[in-house]
């Protein structure tokens, strides 16, 4: 039923369409040849004449060499002082004992997470992590300023600093930090 109506639909407004075209037709409204704009004539504006060839090409001046750039002198820099060389395992060990003693906490303990953390290399790297205890930057700042000492992350690399530091943390009941660590 639905398709009927749709095609009677269709089929009258197809002739209401055509009806209207002839219509239109008849009255020459396509035909006239009326222009739609206001303005009746067009003006051409005439174009200037090209240029004449000139007989002989003129020579073109030649570039001037640019001045060449002189080196900037680098600037010096003073010299940073050089970090102390790595703390042998004896060292290390005297640290140990001496920051164990004037914190109270066990040697054995600092010394089992030194080797845990770094293999007692005191200048262990593992991304973010540094130095014999493997301290991230942020909690060496934070036990440092506890501490009152230089929060300097480099300092991390030093073992006695380090070490200063681990039982300086040790001693606040800090061992969460060496979570795999701890014994």
């Amino acid at each position: 039923m639905l398709k009927k109506i749709v095609f009677v639909v269709s089929f009258f407004l197809g002739v209401l369409f055509g009806c209207s075209g002839i219509y239109l037709w008849e009255k020459n409204v396509f035909a006239k040849g009326e222009v739609l704009s206001q303005q009746s004539e067009v003006e051409v504006s005439p174009s200037p004449p090209p240029p004449s060839p000139s007989p002989s090409p003129s020579p073109s001046p030649l570039p001037s060499p640019s001045p060449k750039p002189s080196p900037l002198p680098s600037p010096s820099l003073s010299p940073s002082p050089s970090p102390p060389p790595p703390a042998s395992a004896e060292e290390i060990n005297g640290f140990i004992e001496q920051y164990a003693g004037q914190y109270g906490v066990d040697p054995h303990i600092l010394r089992h997470i030194a080797i845990c953390e770094s293999g007692l290399n005191p200048l262990a790297e593992n991304l973010a992590y540094g130095g014999l205890y493997q301290f991230t930057p942020s909690s060496w700042k934070k036990y440092r300023g506890l501490l009152g000492e230089d929060p300097n992350p480099d300092l991390r690399f030093n073992a006695e600093e380090a070490v200063q530091t681990a039982a300086y943390a040790l001693s606040l009941n800090q061992a969460y930090i060496w979570p795999n660590c701890v014994p």
